[in-house]
């Protein structure tokens, strides 16, 4: 039993006892006659007894049936509360747990149980609960509790406890039943599947829309081939609104049937169908490709099919355009002088050269057969066209594997059993394979390993230079330099590295320079004549009184070259030498002055002498004893001499004062020679040399001073045969050839005397020098000196050699002129 006393279950048992049949007793009597009231009583008690039997018998029953009343609602899942007459008359166990409020307790007021429900949900309970007990209207209604946000589902119903048959007593009043259930699970499964559809409702709204933004049509075809759907882009297509383009089943493609056979193919194939269609949309042809594809399960609606048209129009066009560019970039690489050929992603060769099959020996007619790279491998194995490899398989395994995992290009050096030097190149290629370009770089590896040397030759030539080098790059940044130009400049590596500018090296070699205060002015001077591009060359003196060689040279590139030169040492030399050199010019010349005046002073008392002699010798004031003569004559021929070398020394100085001039005019070549042997013939008997002649009949003139050149050839015959011994030649000759300078005559006078040193050879040119010769008497050193200054004046020079015996003297004369005629 409940644990509250007055419980729906007694309820019903007092209504079961007050049924008909059990009669209600009374406890009033009214005044009788003892006899009567004993008789009534003792029939009373008999009544009583039977009444009470009976009444034992009816409460078990109601006993048993309440017993089975709460059996049942023991076990019935739902939370109850009833009351009668405004009172709680009985509860279930858990509906103060369930409302999360204190048990309603017997007496208590059943609007109480509204305080267990969130606003609004209390005072519509608390209306639904008067409604019920005033009128008895049932309600069902589904509140939330403030406990543990429970949701119940509230069922309100009036109960009429039924009246035993016989009983008259007053009717029962009626009991109000409030059932409660948890409704919380399915309140959240129902709220859940409310969202999921709102959203499934949504994101088919959305989707709808997507497919309705999409630039191309889409449809969907029920299993008979008949539309139903299709998007805004198919019904802008063929003009029609989509809704209208389902119900009339306007086609996107006309013709009879065009859409549906397409449709029907994919159907009875259960594979994506496709074709190509011109079609006309929005005015302009368009190459549409249609494709019906057939769905696994139909959709609601019954769409079996899905549809859509691509524009192709543009992908056809720029096929036949890149056909095209195919086709050009194959006739240009064919004329290339690389071997290319493109392999294909299947390893096949799609396309090669002229120079590719040239180049491996290839047969041409087999590489149109697309042979794959290995087939083309082993070929060229076969025939030792490839360098060896220990293990060839492995090799061409990995060549292979190019094909899949090559993503960058790959450059290779192949040394060929044949000497040949192979660079490969190997490049995706955008339609997949690979296009490989093999170029011969055996001779550009020749040049490049000449370059590198010579390169580095170079380098390490101006890196020991003594001359400062440096260029300038047309950025005006310096892009080479040597040693010596740092250290010309008092400059360290870290300046002169990271290719600085023009205007940073200047500024650091501001301290070197003079500038006169104004450092700006003479920066910007110094940076345009760098950059100018004009060639340069000049001395620069610094402030640390040093002096350098600056020029400069625009170099083809752009560049300018700058080379410095310290030439302080040199130019300290060069001042004392030139100081040196007017000294000894000052005395030379002083010498000179000094001889002329004297040879001049002793030239009139020679003369003087000379006459007297010359009287003496003709005996114009009698004759002469033997010895008288012999004496004459010695004076006659000293002073002859004497003056042969007074007039000598005064031609010298005329030479070097440069006062003598030429007297120019055709000279008979032959003549002249015969002339000067005929001077020195008896001079040469009385040595016992003999002199020789060799003139070609043919020499013809020539254009020169005949006095000054047989005053020369004179000296020189006489030098010859002071210096042969006795039984010797002296040779006189000439000849033309072609010289440096032109054709020029060479008059020659050779010995086969004693020679002259190799050492003396410059030196006997000199005035006044000797060579070093005993046993001989030693002359004045004029002869030589005089004959080289008279060929210099007519233009040319002499030489001396040895001959195969003695010494040879030549003169070199230009027959055409081209000297100043006055030195």
């Amino acid at each position: 039993m409940p644990k509250n006393a007055t419980t729906l279950p007694l309820a019903l048992t007092v209504a079961a006892l007050a049924a008909p049949g059990i009669p209600c007793l009374r406890l009033g009597f009214p005044d009788l006659p003892l006899s009567l009231v004993l008789a009534g009583s003792a029939a009373s008690l008999v009544a009583v007894g039977v009444c009470l039997t009976r009444l034992t018998r009816q409460r078990s029953r109601v006993e048993a049936q309440a017993v089975r009343a709460d059996a049942l609602l023991a076990g019935c899942p739902d939370e109850w509360v009833a009351w009668q007459d405004g009172r709680v008359i009985g509860t279930s166990a858990s509906a103060g747990a369930w409302l999360g409020i204190p048990d309603p307790q017997p007496g208590s007021r059943p609007d109480e149980i509204a305080q267990a429900f969130t606003t609004p949900d209390d005072e519509a309970l608390r209306q639904a609960l008067r409604a019920l007990d005033t009128g008895g209207t049932p309600f069902t209604r589904q509140l939330a509790c403030h406990q543990g946000r429970r949701s119940l589902l509230a069922i309100g119903r009036r109960v009429v406890p039924p009246v035993a048959p016989g009983d008259g007593g007053d009717l029962p009043s009626a009991i109000s039943v409030l059932w409660l259930r948890d409704v919380t699970a399915a309140t959240a499964d129902a709220k859940a599947q409310e969202r999921r559809r709102q959203v499934a409702e949504e994101g088919l709204a959305q989707f709808r829309a997507a497919l309705d933004l999409l630039p191309f049509p889409l449809w969907m075809r029920r299993a008979d081939g008949a539309l139903a759907w299709c998007n805004q882009a198919y019904g802008t297509a063929v003009g029609v609104p989509p809704e209208e383009v389902v119900a009339q089943g306007v086609e996107l493609v006309t013709g009879p049937g065009a859409g549906q056979s397409l449709a029907a193919r994919a159907l009875s194939s259960r594979q994506p169908a496709w074709e190509s269609r011109h079609v006309i949309v929005a005015g302009q042809r368009q190459l549409l490709r249609l494709t019906e594809t057939p769905l696994e399960m139909p959709l609601e609606g019954g769409a079996a099919l899905l549809g859509h048209a691509l524009d192709t129009t543009r992908e056809q066009e720029l096929s036949s355009e890149l056909e095209r560019h195919i086709a050009a970039h194959a006739d240009v690489l064919e004329h290339l002088g690389s071997a290319i050929a493109i392999y294909g992603a299947d390893t096949k060769l799609k396309f090669h050269n002229r120079s590719y099959a040239r180049l491996w020996g290839l047969d041409e007619s087999w590489l149109e057969t697309e042979p794959s790279y290995g087939e083309v491998l082993e070929d060229l194995r076969s025939r030792r066209r490839l360098q060896e490899e220990v293990d060839f398989p492995r090799w061409k395994r990995a060549q292979l594997a190019q094909f899949t995992n090559l993503t960058e290009p790959r450059e290779d050096l192949t040394h060929l059993p044949d000497g040949t030097t192979l660079r490969t190149i190997a490049v995706p290629h955008p339609f997949g394979g690979l296009m490989f370009v093999l170029e011969d770089v055996t001779n550009a590896l020749a040049l490049e390993s000449s370059y590198n040397t010579l390169m580095a030759v170079q380098q390490e030539t101006l890196d020991n230079l003594a001359e400062g080098v440096a260029v300038f790059g047309g950025d005006g940044r310096l892009k080479l330099w040597n040693p010596s130009f740092a250290r010309i400049w008092r400059l360290k590596g870290p300046d002169l590295n990271g290719e600085p500018h023009i205007t940073q090296v200047i500024d650091k070699l501001q301290p070197l320079l003079d500038h006169d205060g104004d450092w700006p002015a003479r920066r910007r001077t110094m940076i345009a004549d760098l950059l100018e591009r004009s060639s340069y060359a000049g001395r620069l003196e610094r402030t640390d009184r040093s002096i350098v060689d600056v020029s400069n040279v625009p170099l083809p590139d752009g560049a300018v070259l700058i080379s410095v030169l310290d030439i302080t040492d040199s130019v300290r030399v060069e001042e004392a030498l030139r100081a040196s050199n007017e000294a000894l010019a000052t005395a030379d010349r002083l010498k000179s002055e000094f001889i002329a005046n004297v040879s001049y002073q002793l030239r009139t008392p020679l003369n003087a002498i000379m006459g007297f002699a010359e009287i003496l010798n003709n005996q114009y004031f009698g004759a002469l004893n033997e010895r008288q003569a012999d004496y004459t004559k010695g004076v006659l021929e000293a002073s002859r001499r004497l003056l042969a070398l007074i007039n000598d020394i005064l031609d010298l100085a005329t030479i070097e004062a440069g006062f003598m001039t030429l007297d120019r005019s055709p000279v008979d070549v032959g003549q002249l020679l015969e002339a000067v042997s005929g001077l020195t013939l008896d001079w040469a008997r009385k040595q016992d040399v003999t002199l020789l002649v060799q003139v070609p009949s043919d020499i013809g003139n020539l254009d020169a001073d005949e006095r000054r050149l047989k005053q020369a050839l004179y000296n020189l015959v006489s030098n010859a045969v002071k210096f042969t011994p006795p039984g010797g030649q002296v040779t006189l000759s000439a000849k033309r050839q072609m010289g440096e300078g032109g054709p020029e005559m060479v008059l020659s006078v050779s010995d086969t005397g004693i020679g002259i040193p190799a050492a003396d050879r410059q030196r006997v040119f000199n005035k006044f020098e000797r060579g070093e010769v005993q046993n001989h008497p030693a002359g004045a050193g004029l002869g030589l000196s005089l004959v080289k200054s008279f060929v210099e004046l007519h233009g040319g020079h002499v030489e001396i050699s040895d001959s195969d015996q003695g010494t040879l003297i030549q003169c070199h004369l230009p027959l055409r002129q081209n000297a100043v005629m006055a030195v």
